[in-house]
């Protein structure tokens, strides 16, 4: 039997079914259980596809079929009354044909068993109501009255649109409050209006970052409000940042991140600095010798630009000096000992003049007892 004609007969019964079963009739022959289905889902008229997939499962049981019987088993639009499209399989017994239909013939080979069905469904209304129909089919492919069972249910789905968000791949995407991950994001959302955020800065390494700039769209915004009521493409701009440290024992502004490819220009606004604490007080001074990266000297001046192509670290050198320390510290040296040697000559000349004084007394005190004895 051609495809063409198993998916004649196919639609065909599934249409008798929905016709001239009797509601509610539930025969021994066929039963449904184990429904599963996508209650909710956003669907992409441009793609033409649900988020998630639309798909429908359930086990089928039969019995008491006749050699040469079929199972039948379909999804229909209660609406309209047709078969819905889209496709149906079946384990253990494969479907004999299911193309563009969500229903399922099945050739049975033995009296009774069961099947486990599985549909996708296509083309879906905002509020579908449907129903899983089963019944058993005669080898001529004539519905076998009293075999039918149904399930009826209802799946919502919401017209999506296509939100897409392109930033680099380190830097994550929030969309809605639900963190997604970086690089190229692809949404379904509902229209309406979403929220959107992004981190100003992303750390790579320590000494390089990247920075938010904009969106595509000239906003400027890392937490933003973004009305779809079209499908949306935005792309966050961002520039790669290098870090540069500057090494000296006097502070030299420049140290802080840089875009890539960013000149930087060095200067020195004076040759010599004066030094901290007491040395800096008695006037010693550090003197600018050149700058270095990485052991090798970049430039001698006072001042030097480069480009910061990746992270760098520069160091300014400086040579302490203390000449004016030191002249000062000699005379200071040379003072004190000048003091220290008036001072010990004169500690040293005041015994010999208290001697001379004791002699003199001595001697007047012995003449003073020599008149005495005389008289």
């Amino acid at each position: 039997m051609s495809a063409s004609r198993l998916r004649l007969i196919v639609f065909c019964a599934l249409a008798i079914l929905l016709l001239v079963k009797p509601p509610n009739v539930f025969a021994q022959t066929t039963t449904i259980t184990d429904v599963s289905y996508t209650k909710t889902a956003l669907f992409d008229i441009d793609t033409q596809t649900p988020t998630p997939l639309l798909i429908v499962n359930a086990t089928i049981g039969y019995g008491d079929a006749g050699v040469g019987d079929y199972l039948l088993v379909g999804v229909f639009d209660l609406d309209s009354g047709n078969p819905v499209l889209g496709m149906g399989s079946s384990s253990p017994q494969p479907c004999s044909s299911t193309v563009g239909i969500a229903g399922c013939l099945v050739p049975l080979a033995k009296r009774r068993g069961m099947e486990r069905m599985s549909f996708s469904l296509d083309h879906p209304k905002e509020v579908w109501n449907l129903a899983l129909i089963a019944a058993l089919l005669d080898n001529a492919s004539d519905p076998i009255a009293n075999s039918y069972s149904d399930y009826t249910f209802t799946i919502t789905v919401q017209t999506a649109l296509t939100f897409d968000v392109n930033v680099p791949i380190d830097v994550p995407v929030m969309v809605d409050g639900v963190n997604g991950s970086g690089g190229a994001v692809q949404l379904a959302l509902p229209a309406g209006n979403h929220t959107l955020s992004v981190p100003e800065f992303v750390s790579v390494n320590n000494a390089t970052r990247l920075k938010f700039l904009d969106w595509s769209d000239g906003s400027t915004a890392t937490n933003r409000t973004v009305e779809l009521d079209h499908d949306i493409t935005l792309n966050g701009n961002y520039v790669t940042q290098y870090h540069l440290a500057i090494i000296s024992p006097v502070d030299v502004n420049g140290t802080g991140w840089y875009d890539a490819g960013a000149t930087v220009t060095l200067s020195i606004q004076s040759n010599d600095h004066s030094m901290g604490g007491v040395m800096g007080m008695l006037g010693g001074k550090w003197v600018f010798q050149n700058w270095s990266e990485d052991h090798t000297e970049i430039s001698p001046s006072s001042t030097v630009s480069f480009a910061m192509n990746s992270p760098r670290v520069v160091n300014a050198h400086w040579a302490p000096d203390y000449t004016v320390p030191l002249a000062i510290l000699a005379l200071v040296s040379t003072l004190t000992a000048g003091t220290f040697y008036f001072t010990a000559m004169r500690t040293i000349g005041r015994p010999h003049g208290r001697s001379r004084s004791r002699q003199k007394r001595s001697k007047s005190r012995a003449r003073s007892r020599k008149r005495k004895i005389t008289s």
